[in-house]
């Protein structure tokens, strides 16, 4: 953190859906120290592009000057509580990140997360998780102002993830299991965006078969009521229901390799708008195959389905996939690289308003190196490259980063 920086803590925050979990934490860490771990790091990175503006975009306008690029530095500080009590897990890791930026300094802003959970269990029988989380981070992909020179942004969108979970599962023998639980889910901007601002409650049930194998295979439905706020859209919709068929698997067919797959059927209807209904499959597989004894492969493929409320299109829908080969060198060194690239498609215009059939394609690759120093330390260094392009031009974009990492942890 610079000299004279503070740091200021959101007024949209809500600590108590995680203080009682804390609480539990912190107390029950007091008899082993090693369940306690502390963090810091400082992530430097240049960004040729951090607005994420397009060729066409007037860069003099929208973000006062014709240099697009930035330096920005991210200092986290941190800690971790992991404390099994008897038939109980409790779990907490909470941050605070300081993002300062050195041209564009009315960017700067501290966001705060946490992931806490309660492994909790009553009988060996019966047990579940209570899980809360909240997530602060920029959305450079976001496409939040159209003015008369095309799409872009005079401020970074900052998008706040968090979300309650309370499930329970039941074991009737030794290979079924009967699932159920309760949710919450709520997504913030900064700024107005075409996905908006929304909040989603609901209950979900189902059944999970275990085989001997260690494989196991899962169904959920889950129910959701939602709502938006803050769109850009002039038809925007209030209400939405959700309704979500899901099939999970989780498979090791050998020792080097995992697999874990869901497929859904995902449907979304808005209150008093049916134009802005949509429906469809969604999924992902994720693929850990250990190559040999220092090189790994993680690849997998998805299939995405979203809101995103303008005149002429209601929903997107696309598919993604990815490569990310590891090679540990040493015991110390890892090199990583990652390759990830996908499709959208806009559809669903309001009536009256004729589809443009906007479609995005995104290709990101990254290189990053790895020096476990010591014990305590890792040093790090990363390059990026982050390019969308559209058939509509203003939604095009090119970003290069190079950056740097230390993290100690004690």
């Amino acid at each position: 953190m610079r000299g004279g920086s503070s740091v200021k803590f959101s007024r949209d925050i809500k600590p108590y859906p995680i203080a009682l979990l804390g609480l539990l934490c912190l107390s029950a860490q007091a008899d082993e120290l090693d369940t306690l771990q502390f963090y810091a790091s400082e992530n430097v990175q240049h960004d040729s592009n951090p607005f994420r503006l397009s060729d066409s975009s007037n860069a003099q306008t929208l973000i006062g000057t014709q240099s697009r690029s930035d330096t920005i530095a991210v200092t986290t500080l941190g800690f971790k509580l992991n404390k099994p009590i008897g038939l109980q897990r409790f779990e907490f890791d909470a941050n605070i990140e300081d993002h300062r930026y050195k041209r564009f300094t009315n960017l700067d802003f501290t966001g705060i997360n946490y992931a806490a959970a309660w492994r909790w269990s009553f009988t060996p029988a019966l047990h579940g998780n209570l899980t809360s989380d909240r997530r602060e981070y920029v959305d450079n992909t976001a496409d939040v102002q159209i003015n008369g020179q095309g799409v872009g942004q005079s401020n970074l969108n900052r998008r706040t993830a968090s979300s309650t979970l309370l499930d329970a599962e039941y074991e009737i023998d030794g290979a079924w299991r009967a699932l159920g639980g309760v949710f919450e889910r709520v997504s913030t901007s900064s700024q107005p965006t075409f996905e908006g601002d929304s909040k989603v409650r609901g209950l979900e049930v189902g059944a999970r078969r275990v085989f001997s194998s260690g494989t196991s295979l899962a169904y959920r439905f889950r129910n959701g009521r939602g709502n938006y706020s803050d769109l850009l859209s002039v038809a925007p919709v209030g209400e939405f229901k959700d309704r979500e068929h899901e099939v999970r698997l989780d498979w090791a067919p050998s020792g080097k390799t995992t697999v874990q797959a869901r497929l859904a059927y995902f449907d979304r209807a808005h209150d008093g708008l049916s134009a802005r209904d949509f429906s469809g499959a969604v999924g992902q597989a994720d693929v850990i195959w250990a190559v040999t004894g220092k090189t790994s492969v993680t690849w997998g493929a998805a299939r995405e389905l979203g809101s995103y409320q303008t005149t002429t299109s209601s929903y997107y829908q696309g598919y993604r996939f990815f490569v990310a080969p590891t090679w540990r060198a040493t015991e110390k060194i890892a090199v990583r690289l990652r390759y990830d690239h996908g499709v959208r498609d806009y559809r669903g215009a309001l009536p009256g308003f004729a589809a443009i059939d906007r479609k995005d394609k995104t290709r990101l690759a990254s290189l990053a190196l790895e020096w476990q120093a010591a014990r305590a330390l890792k040093l790090a260094a990363s390059v990026q490259r982050d390019k969308r392009t559209s058939n509509d031009p203003r939604f095009d974009y090119v970003s290069n980063s190079v950056g740097v990492l230390a993290q100690l942890s004690f």
